[in-house]
């Protein structure tokens, strides 16, 4: 999607109206927050600080090119508040003629996958996942203030429905868009979800404007893959099972994840399924 170079769309007013709105937090941050040594609780707090940089007002450019084709600049509205962030992107603005639904889909779900995706790779490299909600409905959400009918029920989900470390999405998303829309996966559930583990992967040094990809994707994945593994040992000698439950499904979705990768993209970024033993052969 490219950013036009100029446009004569007025600015666009805040008002109570039918917004596409997430409620992400991270889990275990609570008990991160009182019981963490020196190091770790400094790697939150820098965590912490990168999130404000998300902060941001809702704005749409939408530009008809003179060669033809439209052109679409789309910043979302993001508030953050301890460990929460809430992602909104009102439905009108975002319209083209015939194929308006089809844009929504793309420009609303596939940025907020690419979103998702930076956030789970930095809070994975210190050790918290991340689990949500996402619905359609009336929201006001600017100049420091977010509240509505939407906020609602995105963290009603997250907190009664979600319960492992995705995002789950509400029946007036998916009767909205269709079952399958973009970046859509069906769980084991039935719940329809936000599948950002592919893009977690592949965008994994982004959060850290690494000019070299390839390097690091590898330098993330092998300081990740330990974090992981030693969740699932210590969780399960602790008999934490809700704990344990969480961070297994996270790991049964990373390795599956790896495994759709071609083999020479894994080869030549120097990640393996080799170096990810947990979960190998159950079914």
């Amino acid at each position: 999607m490219n950013s036009p170079a100029d446009s004569n769309t007025p600015a666009l007013e805040p008002r109570y109206e039918e917004q596409f709105t997430a409620f992400v937090d991270f889990l275990g941050f609570s008990e991160a927050s009182t019981d963490i040594d020196e190091e770790t609780r400094l790697k939150v707090l820098a965590l912490l600080q990168s999130l404000t940089t998300l902060r941001s007002e809702f704005a749409a450019t939408i530009t008809e090119n003179p060669g033809g084709g439209t052109s679409y600049a789309i910043t979302p509205a993001i508030s953050t508040f301890s460990d929460h962030i809430v992602v909104s992107y009102p439905l009108q603005p975002i319209a083209a003629k015939e194929t308006q639904e089809t844009i929504q889909v793309i420009l609303t779900l596939g940025q907020f996958q690419n979103l998702l995706a930076m956030v789970a790779a930095a809070a994975l490299e210190i050790g918290f996942l991340i689990r949500g909600g996402a619905t359609v409905g009336r929201l006001y959400h600017a100049n420091g203030v977010v509240f509505g009918e939407a906020l609602v029920e995105a963290s009603s989900l997250e907190a009664r429905t979600a319960i492992y470390p995705r995002v789950v999405l509400s029946n007036r998303i998916t009767e909205r868009w269709g079952a399958s829309g973009y970046g859509m996966s069906k769980d084991f559930d039935g719940l329809y979800y936000v599948d950002y583990m592919n893009s977690m992967i592949a965008m994994a040094g982004m959060f850290k404007g690494d000019d070299d990809h390839e390097r690091a994707v590898r330098v993330w994945f092998e300081s990740v893959v330990p974090i992981i593994s030693r969740n699932l040992t210590d969780l399960e000698w602790a008999g934490k099972l809700r704990e344990l439950a969480k961070w297994t499904w996270f790991a049964r979705k990373f390795r599956e994840a790896v495994e759709k990768f071609s083999a020479e993209y894994r080869d030549r970024v120097g990640i393996s399924t080799k170096s990810i033993p947990w979960l190998a052969g159950r079914s």
